[in-house]
């Protein structure tokens, strides 16, 4: 099954909304997708999350888009931001709506913000920066707040990749993430950015794939056009990377279908 679990509309970064993306699907054949735009942060207004008082706007266009498009499943979900310290906010969220799903992502470091700009990164300490990723990344995962952490190696977005070898802190974050019993994303938005790679990267999913991590798909379409943009893709390196299932949820409750 093609299932694209990660988009986003004009109330955020995003173009157009949760009908047009629901539009492309079925001209591609998808079997179902989900709505999972940037959530409010609990402490700040940005240019690129909705608002507190978008979110029943934003479930009302994933609703109507329900309605118009009956053959096509469509879910209801949120990307959302993990601050450590601000766990209570995802809580508040859940109790909002019936979600579908929660997508957890990791994009501020403090006051850095990971996927931001390549000139951000042009004075960090690589190495340090990605460690420090993967702390918060891990916590995310322990928080067990989420349903699947979005582009799990998101650091390498602008290719700024760390000199030490990786392979333990990728082990011991997946090892994190499999005792909480939380999925991983398989994102083709790399594709589309300056690193030119899927997220995460084939040693990242072939660790998750031994720990019995589940995945689910994105694309992370911020326009109608790329929803399930490169899943072939994402499909091929699941596969050779041992998948032959990948995770759906209903009402925040999973079920594995076959790739």
């Amino acid at each position: 099954m093609f299932i694209d679990y990660h988009m986003h509309t004009e109330l955020t970064d995003g173009t157009g909304r949760p009908v047009d993306y629901a539009l492309v699907a079925v001209e591609r054949g998808l079997d179902e997708i989900g709505c999972s735009d940037h959530a409010p942060l609990a402490d700040r207004e940005t240019d690129w999350h909705m608002k507190k008082s978008d979110l029943e706007t934003y479930v009302g266009w994933v609703r109507r888009a329900q309605a118009k498009f009956p053959q096509l499943p469509i879910k209801l979900g949120l990307e959302i931001d993990f601050i450590p310290g601000r766990e209570d906010w995802v809580r508040d969220l859940a109790a909002m709506y019936p979600w579908d799903f929660f997508l957890g992502s990791v994009h501020y470091l403090g006051e850095f913000n990971v996927d931001s700009s390549a000139e951000d990164w042009a004075t960090e300490d690589v190495d340090a920066r990605w460690r420090e990723y993967f702390d918060v990344w891990t916590q995310a995962a322990r928080s067990r707040l989420f349903d699947s952490l979005a582009h799990p190696d998101l650091p390498k977005k602008f290719n700024f990749r760390p000199k030490a070898d990786f392979t333990n802190v990728f082990e011991d974050a997946l090892r994190a993430v499999a005792a909480s019993n939380v999925a991983i994303e398989v994102s083709t938005a790399g594709l589309r950015k300056p690193c030119k790679e899927i997220y995460p990267s084939e040693q990242f999913l072939r660790i998750a794939r031994r720990l019995n991590v589940p995945i689910t798909l994105g694309s992370d379409a911020h326009v109608p056009h790329d929803v399930g943009a490169d899943f072939g893709k994402a499909v091929t390196l699941a596969r050779t990377c041992g998948y032959d299932k990948i995770a759906r949820f209903t009402l925040r409750k999973r079920d594995l279908v076959k790739l």
